[in-house]
């Protein structure tokens, strides 16, 4: 719960309106904003560091997923023309039984 919330708030930060740092403030007219920002880039950067390793990860995963996916549709299509096979030869062996019956 405690890490949820804190995203929440980082989220909520994140998506506060970034001043521009070009002007020049005195020392005593610092914010407190201004005491925290650092600390806020430094996890920025972490977090989206961690976000990049993540989303390289899930890549990965997805492609396996397909690669998986692609082996069981070849493995179906190859069962599917052997059992074809087996079934026109099964066919073809019962009309060649059948014809030298008559014979």
């Amino acid at each position: 719960m405690v890490s949820c919330l804190g995203f929440v708030v980082y989220l909520f930060a994140r998506a506060m309106p970034r001043i521009d740092d070009t002007h020049a403030l005195s020392p005593d007219n610092k914010t407190k904003g201004d005491i925290i920002s650092p600390y806020l880039e430094k996890a920025d950067e972490w977090i989206m560091t961690v976000f990049e390793k993540f989303l390289r990860r899930a890549k990965i995963w997805v492609l396996r997923m397909d690669n998986l996916v692609n082996e069981q549709l070849n493995r179906f299509k190859r069962d599917l023309h052997n059992n074809k096979k087996q079934l026109t030869e099964t066919i073809e062996k019962k009309e060649e039984d059948a014809t030298k019956d008559e014979i």
